[in-house]
């Protein structure tokens, strides 16, 4: 059976002999590509994506240093690692090779083990930054790609279809009236709805290069390359009658059903068409498939946009509900070359009508057969649904016990019959820009709260998934290590809650969120994923220069998540891992590495771990040592106050020592 090739390299050397020699090295393990000019190597990285290019420095035409600046240059290939392979041994050159962006240096001639164990940590490397990068890609309640991901692919489809002149759909996917579903079911239950279309589109989808993802809210998008519009069409109907006859059972046992509106776009790239202009006429074709009544799909006409029937469905609605024939004739009159005027007889057939359109305003007459304006208005404010829409009174009495009723059950005017009709148009043009306002205003409050739960929801998700993710990598690779991240997250908690009720460092505790200290302290360990297999797991103890290597794992812990926050941006869980993992190896007495720490300048998060790190070594049986017992433990930590732990921190622990045995 052929070995799983672990990834793509792409060797650039004018050395045929090195060329070969490498390739022989590391074909085994990798797909290896060759070149023997920067010129063409610069080709063959756009062509071939490698995972990892190996640059020779000394070379003709344009040399290595020459080349990396290049391939740094374009957004394609500047996030590929180079590992710099070359006779230069002067420490500016490594230094000159390393500023302008490689990621290792080798010197020739080379060990055909250096050169392995350098690729491989490398690709390590990768795996784990893409391991990142995935989890803030994809959306944590579907596990689509999220609006992260679609911008990055959609980029990368627009600019191929400009280049080979192809037909790009798309379309935008909105639940149909989502957020009465939350206020009617709840929040919980929706995300069951949101998770079920998401995993429908997805499955609706067959062809390898078509690609959903959620929009934001309840809207998802989906990109179809190479598609006419009748086929966007037939695979948006598709999935419009998926989901429609689709039956959700909710937790209590209920079973609903919910619809979609499908917005279409579909377009062959030109220069002055851009990828905002496919998502806004998409998104235009959506709206149009909502004014006409929900659960359907629309494709964008420019032509049927700028026609008429678009005036018309971009103009605010009325209803002009009376019983008088004339008085609504007056009212369509008036207002019907600024607004959409739904005239209606009853109030009876009104509500028939919010079944399918919501307007912006109602204009509704007190004196009517079978149900009159108070009685309307009445089952109007208590339905939730309604109870937001501006109603402004239509009548003829003029008392004002009529006027404070209404105004007491929330009518927003009153009108006398008969009208003028600039007053009217007036008054209902002062209301609607007051609602206009008020709406606005809502939602963007609204949006903001969804966004911030949703950032602290993703927040969590993304913590709790990379940790787990991560610090498992680390230990299996630590064989030694045994269940290492999960006992020292324990002494955490025990110490932080112990230092909580003691007071001590309490200005700087408090700010802390316990639970995102914990998940991050999982992290402390990451930087040993640079560390060689052959010496972790080491069956004795440590030379001196095995010991000097390892030590190293705390500063490269630093960088690895560095490099996170440099693509993903700071918070305080990525800046609190970086604590841990640089400084739980510091000392109080300033001999601790990596940075020789004294005291204070030790930052509280590193000398907290520093006592729970130790203390799991101590108790935990290694090939060099056995196991200590909780009392020697205690005995060391108590006699290395003051020189390896901070005074301050080991009182409490004594304290609550015997918690620490509770979890061995």
């Amino acid at each position: 059976m052929a070995k799983t090739k672990k990834g793509t390299l792409l060797v650039i050397d004018d050395s045929e002999l090195n060329l070969a020699a490498i390739k022989e090295i590391l074909s085994a393990d990798y797909t290896v590509y060759t070149e023997n000019n920067g010129y063409d190597g610069i080709k063959a990285a756009l062509r071939y994506m490698p995972d990892i290019i190996i640059l020779d420095i000394i070379m003709p035409k344009i040399d290595g240093f020459e080349t990396i600046v290049k391939l740094k240059e374009k957004e394609e290939t500047r996030n590929i690692p180079v590992i710099f392979i070359t006779g230069l041994t002067d420490s500016k050159d490594e230094e000159k090779g390393l500023s302008l962006g490689g990621a290792d240096y080798i010197t020739k001639p080379f060990s055909p083990e250096i050169v392995k164990l350098r690729v491989r940590n490398q690709m390590r490397l990768l795996d784990y930054i893409h391991t990142i990068e995935d989890i803030g890609k994809r959306d944590p309640l579907t596990n689509m790609p999220n609006r992260r991901s679609f911008d990055e692919r959609i980029y990368l489809e627009w600019k191929r279809a400009m280049r080979e002149k192809s037909i790009i759909s798309l379309l935008i996917v909105d639940i149909d009236n989502f957020r009465v579903f939350n206020d009617t079911y709840g929040h919980l239950r929706g995300d069951l709805v949101l998770t079920t279309i998401a995993n429908l589109i997805t499955q609706t989808l067959k062809r390898p290069g078509d690609f959903a993802a959620r929009w934001g809210g309840e809207e998802f998008i989906v990109l179809l390359p190479e598609t006419e519009v009748n086929g966007a069409f037939m695979i948006a109907e598709q999935i419009r009658d998926t989901i429609s006859n689709n039956k959700i059972t909710l937790p209590d046992g209920q079973i609903v059903n919910v619809s979609v509106s499908i917005g279409i776009n579909t377009r062959v790239p030109t220069p002055d068409y851009s990828v905002d202009n496919l998502i806004h006429y998409a998104d235009d074709a959506l709206y149009i498939a909502k004014v006409n009544g929900r659960n359907r799909v629309q494709c964008y006409d420019a032509a049927w946009f700028s026609s008429p029937v678009q005036r018309s469905a971009e103009m605010k609605t009325i209803f002009a509900v009376d019983d008088n024939s004339t008085n609504l004739l007056a009212a369509e009159e008036a207002l019907s070359e600024q607004y959409n005027v739904v005239t209606l007889s009853s109030a009876s057939i009104m509500f028939d009508f919010l079944n399918t359109v919501v307007p912006d305003l109602i204009l509704l007459d007190i004196e009517m057969p079978d149900m009159n304006g108070f009685e309307a208005l009445k089952v109007l404010k208590d339905d939730m649904r309604h109870a937001s829409i501006p109603v402004i009174f239509l009548t003829a009495k003029t008392d004002d016990a009529s006027e404070a009723r209404g105004f007491e059950m929330g009518v927003v005017d009153f009108i006398q019959k008969p009208f003028s009709k600039p007053v009217l148009r007036n008054r209902i043009k002062a209301h609607l820009d007051i609602d206009e306002i008020i709406r606005d205003r809502t939602n963007l409050l609204q949006q903001r709260t969804e966004l911030l739960q949703y950032k602290t929801e993703k927040l969590i998700r993304l913590q709790n998934s990379m940790t787990t993710v991560l610090a498992n990598i680390v230990e299996n690779r630590d064989k030694l290590a045994g269940s290492h991240v999960e006992h020292t997250a324990k002494y955490l908690r025990i110490l932080l809650n112990a230092l909580f009720e003691c007071g001590s460092y309490v200005d700087e505790v408090m700010e802390w969120d316990v639970e995102g200290i914990i998940s991050s302290a999982r992290l402390h360990d990451i930087g040993k994923v640079a560390v060689s297999d052959v010496i972790l797991n080491k069956p004795g103890k440590l030379t001196s220069k095995e010991y000097e290597i390892v030590k190293k794992h705390a500063g490269a812990g630093e960088d690895i998540i560095t490099d996170v926050i440099a693509e993903s941006g700071s918070d305080p869980f990525l800046h609190n891992a970086k604590v841990f993992a640089g400084s739980h190896h510091e000392k109080w007495d300033g001999t601790g590495y990596p940075r020789g720490l004294k005291g204070e300048e030790i930052p509280l998060q590193g000398r907290i771990m520093a006592i729970a790190d130790v203390y799991d070594a101590l108790v935990s049986e290694r090939p060099y040592k056995h196991a200590f017992s909780h009392a020697k433990a205690e005995e060391i930590i108590r006699e290395n106050s003051g020189t390896h732990f901070d005074p301050q921190i080991v009182d409490i622990f004594l304290k609550v020592s015997s918690l620490f045995a509770e979890v061995v």
